[in-house]
């Protein structure tokens, strides 16, 4: 990348950055596909590389090469989603405990949603709590185990709003939970 082609691109000529973007987007997609192993994944994280590099473009230095530093760049977005996907599958696992507790009640035992166990009872109220699209998506994904695509499909949203929604949404619940059971622990 040239010093003038930088500044065009400094200055908000959005289409010198395209053909950047046209330019190194197989390769970048290349790099990330061969660490990540899901193409849907690899897409996302080479766009977001590419917002990122626009973001962080006043730090490029000329002499580099511009192919080095967006795969530099690509890798470190590679861990923040591999980081996510860790995060994810955790907190899903936590959840995903209470949750089939409480299915599982509902179905063998033949009783109502309403007369399970204490925690699950404080988990559905905190679920009660959650604004309605979190609370959606709290349910799309550890009752009906869809995925974050398959949620942000159906929404018509972004798979970025649909992490961050859950993510926003484990805290609400955590802290809730906090909240339900020291009320509990205190008044026994």
């Amino acid at each position: 990348m040239t010093p003038e082609l930088k500044q065009q691109i400094l200055d908000g000529d959005l289409d010198a950055y395209g053909d950047v973007v046209k330019e190194y987007q197989g390769m970048l997609l290349g790099y990330a596909l061969k660490r990540i192993g899901d193409w849907t994944q690899a897409e996302e994280v080479v766009q977001l590389t590419f917002i990122r590099a626009y973001q962080k473009l006043d730090e490029f230095r000329p002499e580099e090469e511009f192919g080095v530093w967006l795969c530099v760049t690509c890798r470190y977005m590679i861990l923040t989603e591999l980081e996510k996907k860790r995060r994810e599958a955790r907190n899903k696992g936590n959840y995903q405990s209470a949750l089939e507790i409480e299915i599982g009640d509902a179905l063998c035992d033949g009783i109502e949603l309403n007369e399970e166990g204490e925690d699950v009872a404080l988990l559905k109220r905190c679920l009660e709590y959650l604004q309605t699209e979190a609370s959606s998506v709290i349910k799309m994904r550890y009752f009906e185990d869809q995925s974050c695509k398959e949620i942000a499909e159906s929404k018509g949203r972004t798979v970025t709003w649909v992490t961050s929604t859950l993510s926003r949404a484990r805290q609400a619940l955590r802290k809730c939970l906090d909240n339900q059971l020291a009320a509990s622990a205190s008044q026994s």
